[in-house]
């Protein structure tokens, strides 16, 4: 059974849907291919995109969002579509791929591709189950634009409402939760994590995480929490960022601090941690959800990194950094307040879905089975 994956490179977390998806469906015995869909279609092309999406959330964050907003306008959705309709030109730069693989089922990350894999569908040149995955806890623009899409997965049902109203259709969506990789929601003891990982056994541990590219004001939450009576342990998972790396290993502090760049041990990193301050992406929230950590969120972009931030906040499980609620009052939400951390752990078991890559995967390969009459 072939399955396609595709994905587009807007920031790491449509990727890392995309790849723990195709993970679980290679478990469960599918052939399974990822493919970039810009990055296959045009290398200048793939740059451009990846390159202007981490210049407009750094530098111009406020437009970002504001575009976002924008889109979320049903007229204003419909004239950019008509912009997006280049997609025709690249769905026939598609085509022949799709000739060549014969995929069984295409499953996409990504609602650009999804317009394209829409226009291919339209136009004859495909005639195979079509999954598209929301990866942030609302509904983006544009996914009630593409109806020969066959499924629709959302973070939850908490986003069916939502749905229904931009005119999804109901027997569409599927609630099942954003895709990560398994190993985040295996079972951990702390202490041997972090005597695994070279850290105090038996002290209050908190994670701070800026995104793939170190994003937010890490330093200054560094010191800020330093500076609290209480003697917490720091781990900060400075990811791409060199210059905040350097910057912080050289930071002198009273309590222990573990500084690392880029790493494929975040999973551990969580396993170890107490709780987690963190940007809120779709996938750092949902690894954080299924590694069973209470959030505070720092930083979010506008768009819908503010939309995560409200919906985990209605729900219990997070608290936000603000001008008016620094982090050391955040922090004191969390651990000083008599059994705030055990409620945030119960919304977050009430909310969080570890499995979800398995159930789209078992999902999926009923589907083809059933299509095929296998």
């Amino acid at each position: 059974m072939r399955i396609l994956v595709i994905t587009v490179t807007t920031g790491h977390g449509h990727n890392a849907s995309a790849h723990a998806m195709a993970e679980r469906l290679k478990e469960q015995g599918a052939d399974v291919l990822v493919l970039d869909m810009y990055q296959y279609i045009n290398k200048a092309l793939y740059k451009m995109v990846d390159k202007g999406y981490l210049f407009s959330i750094r530098r111009t964050p406020r437009a970002f969002g504001r575009t976002y907003s924008g889109a979320e306008r049903r007229g204003v959705r419909r004239k950019v579509l008509g912009m997006f309709n280049r997609n025709r030109l690249l769905a026939g730069r598609l085509a022949g791929f799709f000739r060549d693989y014969q995929p069984e089922m295409i499953i996409t990350t990504h609602v650009f591709a999804a317009q394209v894999l829409d226009v291919l569908k339209r136009q004859g040149h495909l005639d195979v189950p079509i999954i598209g995955i929301i990866t942030d806890y609302c509904v983006h623009p544009f996914w009630e634009l593409v109806p020969t899409v066959d499924y629709i997965v959302t973070a939850g049902e908490q986003m069916r409402h939502a749905a229904e109203r931009r005119g999804i259709e109901a027997e569409r969506l599927l609630p099942l939760g954003i895709p990560v990789a398994g190993k985040f929601s295996e079972s951990k003891d702390k202490r041997e994590v972090r005597r695994e990982l070279g850290l105090h056994e038996d002290k209050t541990t908190i994670l701070l995480m800026g995104g793939s590219m170190g994003y937010g004001d890490m330093l200054h939450n560094v010191t800020q929490i330093d500076a609290m009576e209480q003697d917490y342990q720091l781990i900060c998972i400075t990811g791409k960022n060199e210059r905040l790396y350097n910057v912080l290993s050289r930071l002198k502090t009273r309590g222990p601090l573990h500084v690392c760049g880029f790493t494929d041990k975040v999973a551990l990193y969580m396993g170890a941690a107490d709780c987690i301050v963190t940007k809120p992406g779709g996938l750092s929230v949902s690894e954080s959800l299924a590694s069973g950590l209470p959030m505070i969120l720092v930083s979010p972009i506008p768009g819908p990194e503010e939309r995560n931030a409200n919906f985990l906040l209605n729900a219990g499980a997070a608290v936000l950094v603000s001008k008016h609620f620094p982090i050391r009052d955040a922090i004191h939400a969390v651990f000083g307040q008599s059994g705030r951390l055990r409620h945030m752990q119960e919304a977050i078991a009430n909310i969080a879905r570890p499995d979800a890559a398995e159930k789209i995967g078992r999902f999926a390969i009923d589907l083809v089975e059933r299509e095929c009459g296998q």
